[in-house]
């Protein structure tokens, strides 16, 4: 650490110049960037200016160049937002290539001095994966006041779409990972609702997926990209999200931000931080899903207290309380 100055950290991200590459990494990027600035951390995202830590936000090979750079010299930190699980399931080829990429990730993952982990099940799974380093858990976060006031948005979003009544919705890419097929098999049990999933259908996904999408019952609509998250949660009013593996799910966590109320897939992934008839409701087939969603759309009062409680779970991982966590975090490794 410099003499005489505060901890200053960079926070690299490969590729952030490259506008077509969006997603969770970039939102949790760009949320800590945000956490840590109103924690006062001093920031930058150029690794040619000085620095105390270097923090890497992804894989790749400038990422993987900077590790080595700076491995003994500076203590470096690397987010695990990638595993091998997450990357399966998803693209062509993504099946195959899931062994070699988790391989890799070890490899890297073993060069930080500290690896930041989204959620206590991704710090399972990389202690699977042979990662021997420390590990912290930290949220990704949210940004409450960013979907404080959502009545504008919502009025724009529900004319774009087309939308009426008690709309059922997810937010994210189109893939059988995030279980669009759940989705769609879930949506048929209930052709009176109109179910909406927000996100893009990325050229290299598996065809599997595009003939979910091509044969998904009348009552599905896929928007495509949506440049305003804010107008997808205002859009929708149940937040269904069936994935199958989500290292922290920064989509639920801004659902729960707009309090709707959610009903997710039984699945690993969720256990420990969403419990079912507390936060939120949970299924592992259609049928339950099903039986959850008509629950909520009957009963008002029952989606206005998951709703309410998912808030609260979304109000302990405010980019205030990350802010702090890993400002105590740099200062331990300074």
């Amino acid at each position: 650490m410099r003499s005489g100055s505060l901890v200053k950290v960079c926070l690299y991200l490969e590729h952030s110049q490259d506008s077509s590459w969006s997603g969770g990494i970039r939102q949790a990027y760009e949320n800590q960037v945000r956490a840590l600035l109103a924690a006062g951390v001093s920031v930058t995202s150029d690794p040619s200016e000085p620095f105390d830590i270097l923090d890497l936000h992804t894989i790749g090979p400038r990422s993987f160049y900077l590790a080595e750079k700076y491995s003994g010299h500076r203590p470096v930190v690397i987010h695990g937002h990638t595993t091998a699980e997450d990357f399966a399931n998803s693209f062509v080829m993504s099946d195959a290539l899931a062994p070699m990429l988790g391989r890799l990730l070890t490899h890297y993952y073993n060069k930080a001095d500290l690896l930041i982990a989204p959620s206590p099940y991704t710090e399972q799974v990389l202690r699977r994966h042979e990662v021997d380093r420390p590990i912290e858990v930290v949220s990704n976060g949210v940004d409450l006041r960013r979907f404080e006031s959502l009545r504008r948005a919502r009025s724009l979003g529900r004319g774009r779409y087309r939308l009426r009544g008690t709309v059922p919705y997810s937010v994210g890419l189109v893939l059988l990972r995030k279980g669009v097929d759940l989705f769609c098999e879930t949506a048929r049990l209930l052709p009176d609702l109109t179910f909406a999933w927000f996100g893009r259908i990325h050229k290299a996904v598996k065809p599997e997926t595009l003939r979910v999408v091509e044969t998904a019952p009348r009552n599905v609509r896929f928007t495509g990209y949506v440049d305003k998250v804010e107008e997808t949660h205002a859009s929708g009013d149940i937040f269904f999200f069936p994935s199958a593996v989500e290292n922290e799910g920064i989509a639920i966590l801004e659902a729960a931000a707009c309090s709707r109320p959610l009903v997710l897939r039984d699945s690993e992934c969720f256990a420990g931080r969403f419990r079912h008839g507390v936060n939120c409701l949970m299924a592992k087939d259609p049928d339950g899903l099903a039986s959850h969603l008509r629950r909520l759309a009957d009963d008002a009062s029952l989606a206005t207290h998951l709703g309410e409680e998912a808030r609260r779970f979304a109000a302990a991982h405010s980019l205030e309380q990350v802010g702090r966590r890993l400002a105590e975090i740099y200062a331990r490794l300074s």
